[in-house]
């Protein structure tokens, strides 16, 4: 009780009182009420709940503007976030003023924001922090930057009080929701860590205890990855006055490595800061690189989805100016925000942009989750670009020519040069052809009696499934593509993997056995090595600190061999290795190699990136026509020394060895029955008021699936057929019980698929 008194006892920063120009959370939350239910405007305006705040469970509220923003249509989305850290909420202002506009706009701009609503839909977040928020308001700490995660000064474990302090830092409760997003986030401060420059801002940063631990930081991030947000931008103010009036964009780190995207969000980035004149009026704001690592917000946004997300440091070290200042700095960096918008659609803007949807060739539908790769922009730190639910695709470019790539389970690759100027969008719609489905039988073996299950997966670049086989035939049916199928097994039976171009039906033999096993992890680390091998525990690591060394030059590569290893007798050879690794994407690999007596390479696997969360077995598969002597296993890891993460941690490697007669891989074609092509032969009556019957001729028998879409290659029914015969058949559909999902007349996509084939019919609806 005393500890509290003593607080509640010390004037707050500055002896500054906020300014009733502010809005407070109740007055912003009851303006968006309050424009929702303007009836003239209902069309342009949804108001939506996002998600909650962590400690307190506070709605935080997200307006949608478009012309029809109860429906998610296909249009370039933005996103607007005025305030992350409770203190800084100029950015809060900033976005209110340009819901306004939006909403209600004066005679000078009316025309230019009802183009902007037709043609884009806008996302506008006043406050993504709303508890930090009321504690700004509430008087209690005008320099309060985080949440109000309840925590204690004995550990990051709720003690049921509010521990803050009304001077900069030394605030125990609360995480930094600009520290709490998952890319980098191992980078940002532990609880309670001292901040060792002069600037006396001690535990602020705190990231919390894992990636997404708060609730705050999960709504930025479903929305996020539920919205294809092409541009964004999160307002932010610099109270040291350190980072004032910059645009920061992702990234460059080290002053060398470099975001794939980075040049042409560079050159908007440059716009957008010589669009806003700085306060003092001499300049404008200045256009730089994002360089730290540590779970900032614009970093996932990018890595993570591919929207180009600005942080912008607005005002100066005057967090929280007078009423004439806010309005100054409103007016100031209105033109930042309207550019961007601008800049998504090309309207007096530059206009470089491609995109375009990608079609079945065969049915007409929108495919969803093609990844679609440019050449010119690509690298492993990024997630996959993939098409949205309506089939989309969308890449912001500089002018040039580009070499794009559509890549989708289930169909053809296509490959393509498009080519991006500033007059006008190119706009590219892109046609897969389905693949070839083919047969795959995993024939498991086994010299017990009894059946044996076993599991594994088969994956391959944009496809992983888990399967499960038993003794005997297994089959499967899958598109034309090259697949990796593992086993890993356990305890003495030797792991199976292979990896198959499955272009015809294929026949692949898997024995479960067990043979020679060699635990290499018991002599950890291996003493032919080089480097800063480490063991602690069981587990070998690269080094000894948290992360492996950053030098100045590029660094030597370390290694370490095992002893040679007596495998005489058999052709085939796993190593099994259970691992976690960091690296730089692309740039510092780690490797794992079997090489033969006399040190030839048989077989390698190279990792890079992120595979850290948790351990994972991966297997690597040595054969031969003739018979194995002698192998060892080399282990490397190759950082450039630029950028450093937490490095390669092993905690068991294994090799097995075994005679196999089944290596090879057999193709099946004897006593093939021809394909007879399914047919939609009929669907009456069409046009039709929602009730109709289908003619389906030459059902080649088993289970089958009935979808039907619309023009938007949206889903609107779906039906399992398992209980119909061979040949032709009549299947009857009544659209008039799916509960007004179909409002109004239209065009409609009937599709029936097997395994190996489907078909697909037009319909047209006619409404009453």
């Amino acid at each position: 009780m005393n500890r509290i008194i003593s607080i509640m006892l010390v004037f707050p920063l500055y002896g500054q009182v906020l300014d009733n120009r502010y809005h407070t959370l109740e007055e912003i939350y009851s303006l968006m009420d309050s424009i929702n239910q303007i009836e003239a405007i209902e069309d342009w305006v949804h108001l939506d709940t996002i998600g909650f705040s962590t400690q307190e469970n506070i709605p935080i509220l997200g307006m949608r503007i478009s012309d029809n923003a109860a429906i998610k249509e296909d249009e370039p989305r933005v996103l607007f976030i005025g305030q992350v850290h409770a203190e800084e909420i100029l950015g809060i202002e900033i976005v209110l003023d340009l819901m306004k506009d939006l909403l209600f706009p004066d005679a000078s701009i009316h025309t230019h924001m009802n183009i902007l609503k037709q043609y884009l839909d806008i996302w506008l977040i006043p406050t993504a922090n709303p508890e930090g928020l009321n504690v700004v308001h509430d008087g209690l700490d005008l320099s309060y930057r985080k949440n109000k995660r309840d925590l204690s000064p004995s550990g990051p474990i709720p003690n049921g009080l509010f521990d803050y302090d009304p001077s900069i830092g030394n605030d125990i409760d609360g995480v930094d929701l600009n520290r709490n997003f998952q890319f980098n986030w191992a980078f940002g401060d532990t609880f309670l860590e001292p901040d060792n420059s002069d600037y006396a801002s001690h535990y602020d940063y705190y990231k919390g205890e894992e990636p997404f631990s708060e609730s705050e930081a999960i709504a930025i991030r479903d929305l996020a990855l539920g919205n294809d947000f092409v541009f964004s931008i999160v307002w932010h103010s610099s109270r040291s006055g350190n980072l004032s009036e910059k645009v920061f964009t992702s990234w460059k780190w080290e002053e060398v490595k470099e975001s794939p995207d980075l040049g042409i969000m560079k050159s908007i980035g440059d716009h957008i800061a010589e669009s806003i004149e700085t306060e003092d009026g001499t300049s404008s704001y200045l256009s730089v690189y994002s360089g730290s690592r540590n779970g900032k917000l614009h970093d996932w946004f990018y890595r993570e989805t591919g929207s180009i997300q600005y942080l912008i440091e607005a005002g100066t070290s005057n967090l929280q100016p007078d009423s004439a200042l806010v309005e100054n700095t409103i007016a100031r960096t209105k033109p930042a925000m309207v550019y961007l918008m601008d800049r998504a659609i090309g309207y007096y803007a530059d206009a470089s942009q491609i995109t375009g949807i990608v079609y079945d060739a065969h049915t007409g539908t929108p495919i969803q989750g093609v990844n679609v790769e440019v050449a010119e922009h690509k690298g492993g730190v990024i997630k996959p670009r993939l098409t949205n639910e309506f089939g989309r695709y969308r890449r912001v470019l500089d002018v040039g020519t580009y070499s794009f790539s559509f890549k989708a389970h289930g169909y053809l690759s296509q490959e393509i040069s498009l080519v991006a100027n500033n007059s006008s969008i190119t706009d590219q719609d892109i046609y897969l052809q389905p693949a070839p489905i083919h047969q795959l039988n995993i024939k498991l073996i086994n010299d017990h009696t009894d059946i044996i299950t076993i599991s594994g997966s088969i994956s391959n670049e944009y496809y992983s499934d888990a399967i499960t086989i038993s003794t005997g035939d297994n089959f499967f049916q899958l598109p034309e593509e090259e697949y990796e199928i593992e086993f890993p097994m356990y305890n003495e039976y030797v792991p199976w993997q292979k990896t198959i171009n499955l272009n015809n039906d294929f026949e692949i033999i898997t024995p479960y056995e067990d043979g020679l096993i060699s635990d290499l992890s018991y002599s950890f680390p291996w003493q032919e090595s080089i480097g800063t091998w480490i063991m602690c525990d069981t587990v070998l690591k690269t080094q000894e600190g948290t992360l492996y060394e950053n030098m100045d030059s590029i660094s030597s590569e370390m290694s370490m061999m095992s002893d040679a290893i007596d495998v005489s007798g058999s052709n085939r050879v796993v190593v099994k290795i259970d691992h976690r690794y960091e690296t730089e994407w692309d740039h510092d690999m780690i490797s794992v190699k079997l090489l033969d007596a006399s040190d030839s390479l048989l077989a390698s696997k190279l990792w890079s990136g992120d595979q850290w969360n948790h351990f994972k077995s991966n297997l690597l598969t040595a054969t031969s026509d003739s018979l194995f002597d002698s192998v060892r296993v080399l282990l490397s890891f190759s950082p450039d020394g630029t950028v450093n993460y937490r490095g390669w941690e092993i905690r068991s490697i294994n090799l097995f060895a075994i005679s196999d007669e089944n290596l090879s891989i057999k193709e099946i074609n004897q006593n093939r029955i021809p394909d007879i092509t399914m047919e939609i032969s009929g669907i009456y009556p069409n046009p039709s008021n929602g009730r109709f019957q289908i003619e389906l001729d030459q059902y080649p028998g088993g289970k089958a699936v009935l979808d039907i879409y619309n023009l938007l290659g949206q889903q609107l029914y779906s039906r399992k057929i398992n209980d119909i015969k061979l040949g032709r058949n009549y299947i009857n559909i009544d659209l008039a019980h799916l509960n007004g999902i179909i409002s109004s007349s239209g065009v409609l996509f009937v599709r029936i698929a097997t395994q190996k084939q489907q078909v697909v019919k037009k319909c047209i609806l006619l409404k009453n």
